[in-house]
């Protein structure tokens, strides 16, 4: 058994080189901060719960649990860890338990049978001498592999966590619209109940009533619109919630009229370097990681597989003296296996695995600039909605008194009855457009929030 532990210790002294290239960080020319101040301030791994909703909360909860998507992502994540642990058991001996017993029967001179046991049981270690670095690289590719696969389950769980939140604010905005639309209906309807009674007794023209009586089917329209909207969007999110079929088609979700937050305050003045926090960067570095380890293993091939083996144990012919020193046995030996002609194989697996590197390279560059836009239009988007939702305010209120002052108007006999109906569509339209700016904000909060790689945690690549 000291002849095994000596190769195994062998063995480990001749494993040290490695023919990959030495990887270095790809440097890219980055603006020192995303804003326009400099800011210390951090986004929450947590961010969602800046909107202080509690059914909010519950709802991101039960999506982390219980979405598909997100499941699926960690399945591929487990794959990856038992491919990586396969890969790096390749870098140690292998070491096996052997027995065997036999019973012979062999005619001797005299014509008789004789009978023959033979009992063995021993030790046997194999192990690959890693003297180029092949078992070492594919241990780091596969590794690199892992945490690219974990990186792209974080790009899921961000999205789907910026997906619930947006759901979630489309349906309370419907909601909103659809309560807006109904007392609008419900004001139109008594106008026109009230514009027909004018018009049978002589007070007012047809054209009056059936004007009050278009701007009722027009109400209803955009109400059955907006009810289908809430239904589709109930939907999607019951499917992002990872609901059963049965909770898709009997739960229902509250469609109260609730006012929706304000969005919160997201640091913009951060430095470029929150962007390392994206989790498709993290699964882009790692890739090109892994890229590189690959040129070391197709170059490996240009040299021998060399290979030890050991076997120690003990033969005999009787099971009871089986394990004693006289019946112990050993043999040690090893191989090599040498390409002589390979008619360039090698070499093109090299140019592959090089070719292979660039796109990764090329790649790793186009993720950090389409990162770099997206901050870019998520933070305009962000300001700018912003100066919208004031700007609407400011409508809403103009189109509420010139709806007074309309009213007023036509009943002292100085327009006629389209100017009210007028104003009465414009602030039905500006009050529905008020209620999708604030939705807007708030997606515009969401996808910010997204685009800074809110809500997802670098330390666990940094450790590994």
């Amino acid at each position: 058994m000291n002849h095994i532990i000596s190769i195994i210790c062998f063995a480990f002294l001749l494993a040290s080189c490695s023919l990959s290239p030495n990887y270095h960080q790809p440097v890219i020319n980055l603006p020192q901060y995303l804003g326009l101040e400099p800011t210390e301030e951090k986004i929450s791994e947590t961010w969602w719960k800046d909107f202080g909703d509690s059914t909010l909360d519950l709802f991101v909860q039960e999506a982390l649990e219980n979405n598909y998507d997100l499941a699926l992502a960690m399945s591929r994540v487990s794959q990856a860890r038992s491919s990586w642990s396969y890969a790096r058991s390749d870098r140690y001996p292998n070491i096996k338990l052997q027995g065997e017993a036999t019973r012979n029967k062999k005619d001797s001179n005299k014509g008789q049978l004789e009978n023959y046991n033979n009992f063995s049981l021993s030790g046997v270690v194999s192990f690959e001498l890693d003297l180029w670095g092949r078992a070492r690289d594919a241990d780091r590719k596969a590794y690199a592999t892992l945490l690219s696969i974990k990186a792209n389950q974080d790009a899921i769980k961000l999205s789907l966590i910026a997906n619930v939140v947006e759901s979630y604010f489309g349906i309370l905005t419907l909601n909103n619209q659809i309560q807006i639309s109904q007392n609008t209906l419900k004001a139109r309807e008594e106008n026109y109940q009230y514009r027909k009674k004018e018009f049978e007794v002589g007070q007012t023209s047809e054209i009056i009533m059936q004007q009050a009586k278009s701007e009722v089917a027009s109400v209803k329209a955009q109400l059955q619109s907006l009810l289908k909207e809430q239904n589709a969007a109930q939907t999607a999110l019951l499917i992002l919630l990872g609901r059963d079929p049965e909770g898709i088609f009997n739960v229902e979700i509250p469609t109260q009229p609730q006012t929706l937050p304000n969005a919160p305050i997201v640091p913009i003045g951060l430095p470029s370097s929150i962007l390392e926090q994206r989790p498709d960067i993290e699964a882009a570095t790692q890739n090109l990681k892994a890229a590189n380890f690959a040129i070391g293993i197709a170059r490996s091939a240009y040299f021998p597989t060399i290979s030890l083996t050991g076997l120690a144990g003990y033969v005999s012919p009787e099971l009871n003296n089986l394990i004693q020193n006289s019946s112990s046995t050993s043999n040690y030996g090893g191989n090599f296996v040498s390409n002589l002609l390979d008619l360039g194989r090698t070499n093109a697996n090299i140019n592959l695995a090089k070719a292979q590197y660039q796109e990764m390279l090329l790649t790793y560059g186009q993720t950090i600039n389409k990162a770099f836009g997206e901050v870019r239009d998520s933070l305009f988007n962000y300001s700018i909605s912003n100066e919208r939702i004031q700007s609407l305010n400011e409508q809403v209120e103009a189109l509420k008194r010139a709806l007074v002052l309309a009213q007023i108007r036509y009943e002292e006999g100085y327009t006629n009855y389209l100017e009210v109906l007028t104003t009465q569509s414009n602030l039905f339209a500006a009050e529905l457009n008020q209620q999708s700016v604030k939705l807007e904000n708030l997606s515009a909060a969401v996808n910010l929030y997204k685009t800074l790689g809110g809500g997802w945690n670098k330390e666990y690549y940094d450790k590994d």
